[in-house]
């Protein structure tokens, strides 16, 4: 039995990882990526005491966003390096881990099917989706703990990886109903307190894209029925990985007879797995197979989610997919071969598809090609063109308010080429639908504020923007630009102590410094 040395292994895997994903530094943000330097507690350097509050999710995975900030500025270069730095040392833990319980060579492949999957673009590529990286991360070093019998610091990776993101709780679940050990029980119920916690989170916090808040957009039981679909979708992407997308797009619609098969053709699988548990000769492939369909449950059970699908929430289960397919390699014939080829498949398929997310515009439009149904698709490939295509822009953002006609973000990006265009009193009309449709949409009062001071009205721009602090109290910007409003409008004191805010916000802002000295001394 060949032996591989884990340093080296390391060494190749680093150097693949690198060569597949490291293109991404040059990638811009994308998608929900703008949330994270929106969000003021990563950008404000005062503000780290805010990753104490028990209260916030995910606290672990914004620190890092916070570090990120203060080590590099805005610039999405650092963020895309991190993830690729943290995806590459998962793959490296999985060999480490694996190769304790099976036959090296199997783990090797295992760890390299985990590296280089195309379905592992998304998590990578996609900045946000750090808290996945980060839950793997952690989980695997509560597994390697608690091989290693140290329980306690087991129990502390697992509440930092559920600290990352709260799907991690499936894998303490999955090692408690799947391995025997005296300490499962404790397992199962600590699973079951913390994904109490979590919901009971969601539910102070309102949160309305997952959990008990997204039940009224999206029955525990009709998600249950459209899960059922998405996971033949997650089953042919991790068997042939094209074509991908980063929108899904299902409709509610289906027959009770398909729906019965859909349910027949998983229970089979499901049911072969417990029956190659049970058996000796097929027990890695059992394992392998029910553990997979525990670690996608979190996202694909009955836990109501707005969005049916996305590549990313495959991550997790991907450690037990990649199992089951080094597994398969190592019982055909010419096996090395064989593997050798599956391998240099996915790399070819993975490295086709990072191309895409080296462009915003390449993302969404082929986004709008595999979901063109998705109002969102459109609207985020209308936002993607709005600096170099405006015209193109304007028929995205049309066909997605077509598709979703209470879309108040999209008439907001509307108003926005308009002012762009020096239309104002137009970029007016699409402000105030949108505020229709959503009055605490503070970006669209924010906008609105600026068309009225581009009008000259500095009074009605002050009042939108104070309403859009109202809803943002941490949006600085806002401040900046009352101070403004008031100079303009001649009163300079006013101006003042928001640029004082400002100040405290980005205290080497040479612009905020500059127009501090105009209002000084415009007062004296």
């Amino acid at each position: 039995m060949r032996e591989y040395n884990t340093s080296s292994v390391a060494m190749v895997f680093l150097l693949a990882g690198v060569l597949l994903f490291g293109a991404s530094i040059a990638y811009p943000f994308h998608f929900d990526d703008g949330l994270i330097l929106a969000d003021s507690n990563v950008t404000n350097v005062a503000r780290w005491s805010h990753f104490l509050n028990p209260l916030h999710l995910r606290q672990l995975t914004y620190f890092t966003f916070y570090l990120n900030y203060l080590a590099g500025g805005n610039s999405p270069a650092g963020f895309h390096a991190v993830n690729v730095l943290i995806h590459i040392g998962n793959a490296i833990l999985l060999f480490y881990l694996l190769k304790r319980f099976i036959e090296p060579g199997t783990a090797v492949v295992a760890a390299a099917v985990f590296l280089v999957h195309p379905i592992q673009t998304e998590p990578v590529f996609y900045v946000y989706q750090r808290s996945t990286l980060l839950a793997c991360l952690f989980s695997l070093c509560a597994l390697c703990a608690f091989q290693s019998r140290k329980y306690w610091l087991a129990l502390l990776f697992f509440f930092v990886a559920f600290e990352s993101k709260e799907s991690a709780l499936a894998v303490p679940l999955a090692l408690g109903l799947l391995y025997e050990h005296r300490l499962r029980k404790w397992l199962v119920a600590g699973t079951a307190i913390g994904g109490t916690a979590a919901l009971a989170i969601l539910m102070y916090r309102n949160e309305a894209t997952v959990g008990i808040g997204a039940a009224s957009a999206v029955t525990p039981w009709s998600y249950l029925g459209l899960q059922l679909r998405v996971v033949y979708t997650y089953l042919r992407l991790l068997v042939w990985p094209y074509p991908q997308s980063i929108e899904y797009d299902f409709p509610v619609s289906q027959t009770l007879g398909l729906r019965l098969v859909e349910i027949a053709g998983l229970g089979a699988i499901v049911a072969a797995g417990i029956w190659a548990f049970r058996t000796e000769r097929w027990k890695l492939a059992g394992l392998a197979t029910l553990s997979f369909f525990l670690l996608l449950a979190p996202t694909s059970s009955i836990i109501p989610s707005t969005d049916a699908a996305f590549e990313h929430r495959l991550y997790l289960p991907m450690i037990a997919f990649s199992l089951l397919l080094a597994w398969v390699l190592s019982q055909v014939p010419r096996r090395t071969a064989v593997t050798g080829v599956v391998l240099v498949a996915l790399v070819v398929v993975t490295l086709n598809r990072g191309t895409v997310w080296a462009s915003d515009v390449a993302l969404w439009r082929d986004a709008v090609s595999h979901a063109p149904q998705k109002a969102r698709a459109w609207f985020n490939l209308g936002a993607a063109q709005a600096d170099g295509d405006p015209k193109g822009a304007r028929v995205s953002l049309r066909r997605a308010i077509e598709l979703q006609p209470q879309f108040p973000d999209a008439f907001v990006s509307f108003g926005v080429l308009e002012q762009n265009a020096r239309n104002f009193p137009q970029a007016l009309l699409y402000f105030q639908e949108a505020l229709r449709q959503d009055e605490k949409l503070w970006p669209a009062w924010y906008n609105l504020g600026n068309a009225w001071f581009s009008m000259g009205d500095y009074d009605r721009a002050i009042v939108s923007f104070e309403r859009a602090l109202n809803l943002n109290r941490d949006y600085y910007s806002a401040h900046y630009n009352i101070a403004v409003a008031h100079l303009a409008a001649g009163r300079p004191a006013a101006a003042i102590p928001h640029i004082r805010i400002v100040l405290d916000w980005e205290p080497n802002s040479a612009e905020a410094r500059q127009l501090l000295n105009d209002a000084l001394k415009r007062v004296q």
